[in-house]
């Protein structure tokens, strides 16, 4: 394969882990992502088919407590569910987990270790280091 080739399909690998560390609600990540990192999130689509979901207006930067959902909001018109983190869980790991340039950066290191390990490449730091921009451009971008 071409280096071009395989440094292109190695930023879309970070980009995708990236997302999917960083805001994916697949239910198994959802779930630890709100214990290491908690605060406020948008409800996800079974958590708005919820039977205690709130349906009446609320105002805005009013609280309400739903049971089996937890704390709840609106900002900006927007609904909001605040998951609060374990105590054990590090402030340090919350950022990282929760900032998609810091988590592309370690989630590239893992796909260009694997890439190095299996396939082998010339000057593993710098391609490191083209992947994390590269897939934390894409993974930082509003539309992605």
């Amino acid at each position: 394969m071409d280096l071009w080739l395989l440094l292109i399909v190695m930023a879309l690998a970070t980009y995708r882990g990236t997302k999917l560390i960083v805001e994916d609600t697949f239910p198994p990540v959802l779930w630890l992502r709100d214990r290491l990192v908690g605060g406020w999130r948008e409800p996800t689509m079974k958590e708005q088919h919820h039977q205690a979901y709130p349906t009446g207006q609320l105002e805005e930067d009013e609280w309400l407590h739903v049971e089996g959902l937890g704390l709840f909001t609106l900002a900006d018109g927007e609904p909001q569910i605040y998951r609060r983190r374990w105590k054990r869980s590090p402030f340090w790991l919350a950022e990282l987990i929760s900032c998609p340039w810091c988590a592309s950066g370690w989630v590239a290191a893992g796909v260009t270790a694997g890439v190095w390990a299996t396939v082998g490449l010339p000057v593993p730091l710098l391609v490191w280091a083209a992947v994390w921009g590269a897939g934390a451009l894409l993974a930082a971008q509003e539309w992605a």
